[in-house]
């Protein structure tokens, strides 16, 4: 058994084919190795035998051309074990001659078709075994010579155990880039913070020059206001001047020259003026773009909060998840052992079945036989009966002859006897009546009576001649055959049907529940992805068959004690049907997937989670999504919309979003790309 590599599913099948032979030990050399090995265990607390890898081949019984591909054959027991090439010899030789069938029913078949020159053995995968000289071996199998069927059923668990602690590796693995993420996402953080220190200093900075520059731009008022009144004051002299033009040239030229130095002053206290102005609108766009900074930092401080927030809560998924498996694989591992216990109950019921299956095959053979039987005296009887009515009609011909001959006689007789009477008066009937009949003829006589009156009855008996009985009997045999080979067919037909269902039913009932149980699966992880924890689960109808069972769906937001699905609120109601529609689409997923307008009765925050969910959906499936949510249209690559530039005109506008600008613009390379110029109002309008 140490030596054998065999697929757990065959396991079983070739412990019952091996039996005993499953524990020898085997020794490398010939018989005299085997007995220098014997001779050297010493005592032995129980009986062990040896065997040689160069011990004489048996044997191997050559199956006929293409007697691997019928029906119901799995193969050969030799073909379907692994073993090394230094005891192939005696794997052909133990198992040469063995070949696994499905059921017992296909190897009872193979070696009728076979005949009794058939020297080969059919272990069925239900747990019977057929040898080569027929006797039939079933009934459950004994442990201890099931060595085959635990080493595979080892390996299998062993390659499990492997493969989950594969994945809970992967899982921790995945654990850690989650906690380097969260320390990089710390780090960045701690980074995003110190730039929104430098951001405050540098606002603080802007409003200190902002109020410098307003400071300054009341000093440039006040001198400006200074101007005013100067200037007020020169115009007053110069009415005085004016006034008093008449008093002389010289005190005209004074004032002229006052008046143009007045104008030079005014005209660079208004260049000030202006200077100072574009010095406040520039600090105060400085301002602007500081406050625009400032609030994009703290827009980038909540963003990296939150997947903070989110990163821990994934941590704590995962590790519920890898809690979910190990409970996953000791309820696999307990329903394994259901199952074994279960097959062994239904091949024991199923020999049980078989036995009673040969019990009334046999009965329906002896009805079938009495059947015959009493049809062949059907037959027969009819045959005799038609011979007797030929005799019958034969002996009416007959007597009608005679009769026929008696009434000539008579006649004659009378012609005789009135012709004596009337030419030679001679009375014979008087003379015939004298005379006295013999005892032997009247005996003769009175039975020849007795058997016309027996015939007269039973012809009365019979009745009247058919003599169209013989065609009649003839149609009527004929429609009876008929009929029983239609009503044969049907009854085949009907079983072949029965059949047909069964096998339907079976079938749909495993792809079901396959089916159910990956959409099960996929419905529990995305309904935690979707509401950030919870529980929710798909369970079928109790007591019910499974083709015909209700499925209730069971859903349990975070935070909620378990009660009724009516009591959900309608967003609650909405995500657990989108969580419920996605794992369906999960199994089986296609290139493209519309949804229309499902994140309607959405909050901000499930609108976040539904859009994380369908991201995990991008490698093999893209979404068409008609939506009025702003935060869902965020996360798309490419916005489609219908604008009415024109009363009654509708256009089609589409736009990516990397080729729009942080301020709404479309850039300069998807115009170029586009071929094409858009006004400013329209830029701002697609954006």
């Amino acid at each position: 058994a140490d030596l054998l590599t065999v697929h757990v599913d065959y396991a079983p099948a070739l412990d019952i084919a091996l039996a005993e032979a499953s524990q020898l030990i085997v020794v490398s050399g010939g018989i005299a190795e085997v007995q220098q090995v014997a001779a050297g265990a010493g005592e032995l607390p129980g009986r062990v035998t040896f065997i040689g890898t160069h011990t004489g081949s048996r044997s191997v019984s050559k199956a006929p051309e293409g007697f691997a591909t019928q029906e119901g054959i799995v193969g050969r027991a030799a073909d379907l074990a692994d073993a090394p090439p230094q005891v192939q010899t005696l794997v052909e030789k133990f198992l040469g001659n063995t070949w696994l069938v499905k059921s017992l029913a296909d190897a009872v078949r193979l070696r009728t078709e076979l005949g009794h020159e058939c020297r080969l053995r059919f272990v069925a995968l239900t747990g019977e075994l057929l040898d080569e000289h027929g006797a039939l071996s079933v009934g459950p199998r004994a442990s201890a010579t099931s060595l085959i069927s635990r080493r595979s059923e080892l390996r299998s668990c062993l390659a499990q155990l492997e493969t989950l602690t594969e994945q809970i590796s992967v899982g921790q693995e995945a654990a850690a880039q989650m906690r380097q993420q969260i320390a990089e996402q710390e780090t960045a953080l701690q980074q995003t913070q110190s730039s929104a220190q430098e951001l405050a200093k540098a606002l603080a900075d802007a409003r200190l020059q902002t109020r410098t520059q307003e400071e300054r731009q009341q000093q440039t008022a006040q001198r400006e206001q200074a101007a005013q009144t100067s200037l007020a004051e020169v115009n007053s002299r110069h009415a005085t001047l004016a006034q008093g033009i008449t008093h002389g040239k010289a005190d005209l030229l004074s004032a002229q020259t006052s008046a143009t130095a007045l104008g030079a002053e005014l005209s660079q206290e208004e260049a000030a003026l202006v200077r100072l102005d574009d010095e406040r609108k520039e600090a105060l766009q400085q301002a602007t773009t500081a406050k625009i900074e400032r609030a994009k930092s703290e827009q980038r401080l909540e963003g990296l909060r939150a997947r903070l927030s989110q990163f821990e809560d994934d941590q704590r998924e995962r590790e519920r998840a890898v809690e979910q498996v190990a409970d996953q694989f000791t309820q696999c591992q307990q329903r394994r052992e259901t199952c074994d216990y279960a097959v062994l109950a239904a091949s024991s019921e199923l020999a049980e079945l078989y036995l009673h299956k040969d019990t009334f095959a046999k009965e329906l053979a002896g009805l079938f036989q009495s059947r015959d039987t009493t049809t062949t005296q059907r037959n027969e009887l009819a045959e005799s009966a038609t011979a007797l009515r030929k005799s019958i009609r034969k002996l009416e011909e007959k007597q009608h002859q005679l009769e026929l001959a008696a009434s000539q006689v008579r006649h004659e007789r009378q012609t005789l006897v009135d012709r004596l009477k009337e030419d030679y008066s001679i009375d014979l009937e008087a003379m015939t009546s004298a005379q006295e009949a013999s005892a032997e003829e009247e005996q003769a006589r009175t039975e020849v009576e007795a058997e016309i009156e027996t015939l007269r009855r039973k012809i009365n008996q019979i009745g009247a001649v058919n003599l169209d009985a013989l065609d009649e009997l003839d149609e009527l045999d004929s429609r009876f055959n008929t009929l029983s080979a239609q009503h044969q067919d049907l009854s085949d037909a009907k079983q072949a049907l029965e059949r047909i269902i069964q096998k339907i039913n079976a079938d749909s009932r495993r792809l079901f529940v396959e089916t159910l149980e990956a959409i099960r699966i996929n419905f529990q992880a995305l309904y935690r992805k979707a509401f950030g924890g919870g529980k929710a689960d798909i369970v079928l109808e109790e007591g019910v068959d499974v083709l015909d069972a209700g499925v209730e769906i069971i859903a349990t937001p975070p935070g909620k004690p378990s009660f009724n699905n009516s009591l959900l609120s309608g967003g609650e109601k909405a995500l657990t049907a989108v969580a419920l529609l996605l794992a369906i689409f999960q199994f089986r997923p296609s290139p493209f997937c519309v949804l229309d307008e499902v994140d309607a009765p959405f909050d901000e925050a499930n609108i976040g989670r539904f859009v994380d969910v369908l991201k995990e959906f991008l490698g093999w499936t893209k979404f068409v999504i008609v939506t009025h949510s702003k935060k869902t249209m965020t996360a798309a690559t490419t916005l489609y919309g219908v604008t009415m530039q024109e009363s009654g005109v509708s256009k089609r506008v589409s736009v990516r979003f990397d080729d729009v600008t942080d301020d709404g613009h479309i850039k300069r390379e998807a115009l170029d790309r586009a071929g094409g110029e858009v006004e400013p109002e329209q830029q701002r309008g697609v954006a």
